[in-house]
């Protein structure tokens, strides 16, 4: 089910778990709110197991280990806020 996002929704969701979308990748979900959409796969064609993040308005991908996600929940609000790039936010930083 993929549509138009909705503020905090899930915006597509595969069949009952993960859908194979190419050898060793696995798509997860849609998420989207007003601000940004992104698709969060499982790809396991590294090492080891990492999260595909891609934003679907740049088309830009991020591959996450599992030391790189824990490092994002110790992160501060600070830090959080300073990560701030798309839509509204892109052009407030200096």
């Amino acid at each position: 089910m993929n549509g138009t996002a909705r503020p905090g929704h899930v915006v597509g969701v595969g069949a009952p778990g993960p859908t194979h979308s190419e050898e060793g990748r696995h798509e997860l979900v849609e998420l989207g709110n007003e601000f940004a959409t992104v698709r969060v796969a499982l790809d396991e064609r590294g090492n080891g197991p990492r999260l595909l993040v891609e934003d679907l308005e740049s088309g830009a991908e991020i591959l996450l280990s599992p030391l790189e996600l824990a490092s994002l929940c110790l992160a501060s609000a600070e830090d959080r806020v300073n990560w701030l790039r798309v839509g509204h936010y892109r052009d407030e930083r200096a």
